[in-house]
């Protein structure tokens, strides 16, 4: 990847459309911005996603704009997004990125259907989404991405940390505050203080620490066929990599287990079935370790269980993050509703892991 130029441009949430054209024009300067097709993609719940398409060049020469969310740089190291981008470009993972600007970036539209709650579940997909996730998280093992002097320790505990101290002590919003005390009427100094007892909990069950996504929602995997009418899935792209860092690899795997509730209005009972789960885990381990695997071998049952533990890690990570949303963020998303969800889960895990 060459260098990638950064444009002095700050595109406004009011003035979304009119200011991506201004950044199109600059690095497409050959488009007629008569006939190009706009389209502002709506499932995000971080960042706003326009897509630009010249109906007379082929879709893939598509153009993503993505601004990222108000104030999102408090939660999200953009920098090391932008670094992450680039690694995983250079290793055939990620879409060519065509520049940045003040508050996002623009990068190669690629060609996809996201996926839903009933296609998460189809064994060809499900499959093919365990073995892509196998390679993500392999090129981040033996050191692959410490030349800019990072570790290979996971990186989940300081993020919980840093999520945590950014939730306000009084929102800003009577509704929400009020809404907050109710839900939490004794604020999140006992969760706080559960980050410690979870590393202490977790840090040592065997799971290897590797380059995760961390945000495997279902909007952000791709499944991609060829032109053919009807035509099988052939692979799956992962998408939006601003929170990936290294981290324990049931993690990542748990946290897109639960996941499968889906994003505007998840069914938290849609966790995947036990037999789903083997099935899903012997696909993941066969690409991870590059062999064949039975069933019934050990090493399949025991990924389970890590993944399990790990599930209640995935909650109190996102409890944070959505507290913090809750004050900073725009986007219309009930982010303390979302809060509630997942600290309900989070008590029900938490009784039978801590005791």
């Amino acid at each position: 990847m060459s260098t990638i130029p950064h444009l002095p441009i700050f595109v406004e949430d009011d003035a979304i459309e009119n200011g991506s054209q201004i950044i199109l024009k600059l690095i497409r300067p050959d488009w007629d911005l008569e006939k190009i097709r706009y389209k502002l993609f709506t499932d995000g719940i971080t960042n706003k996603l326009v897509g630009f398409f010249d109906d007379s060049r082929p879709e893939d020469d598509g153009v993503l704009v993505r601004i990222y969310g108000k104030n999102t740089e408090q939660i999200i190291d953009r920098k090391a997004e932008f670094e992450n981008f680039k690694f995983l470009y250079r290793a055939g993972v990620a879409p060519d990125l065509y520049a940045t600007f003040d508050n996002g970036m623009v990068y190669k539209y690629i060609r996809g259907k996201t996926l839903t709650t009933t296609t998460v579940r189809d064994p060809i997909i499900y499959r093919l989404v365990a073995r892509t996730m196998a390679r993500f998280h392999r090129l981040g093992t033996s050191g692959k991405m410490t030349d800019d002097g990072r570790t290979t320790k996971s990186e989940l505990w300081s993020k919980m940390e840093q999520f945590a101290n950014l939730i306000p002590e009084r929102y800003s919003s009577p509704s929400t505050d009020l809404q907050f005390r109710k839900t939490f009427p004794q604020g999140v100094k006992s969760l706080r203080a559960d980050i410690k007892t979870l590393k202490a909990s977790l840090e040592n069950i065997g799971s290897p620490v590797v380059f995760c996504h961390n945000d495997l929602l279902l909007t952000n995997i791709l499944v991609q066929s060829d032109d053919a009418v009807g035509s099988s899935p052939i692979s799956v792209a992962f998408i939006d990599y601003e929170y990936s860092m290294f981290n324990n690899q049931a993690f990542d795997i748990a946290n897109h287990f639960i996941e499968f509730a889906g994003v505007q209005e998840p069914d938290f009972s849609l966790y995947p079935n036990v037999d789903l789960q083997m099935d899903w885990l012997k696909s993941y381990l066969e690409e991870y370790i590059g062999e064949s695997l039975d069933q019934d071998d050990q090493r399949v049952a025991v990924l389970k269980d890590q993944v399990n533990m790990f599930a209640i890690a995935s909650h109190l990570l996102w409890i944070f993050w959505s507290l913090v949303q809750a004050e900073i963020s725009v986007i219309d998303f009930d982010y303390l509703k979302y809060a509630e969800m997942r600290f309900k889960l989070y008590m029900t895990a938490k009784s039978s892991l801590i005791k």
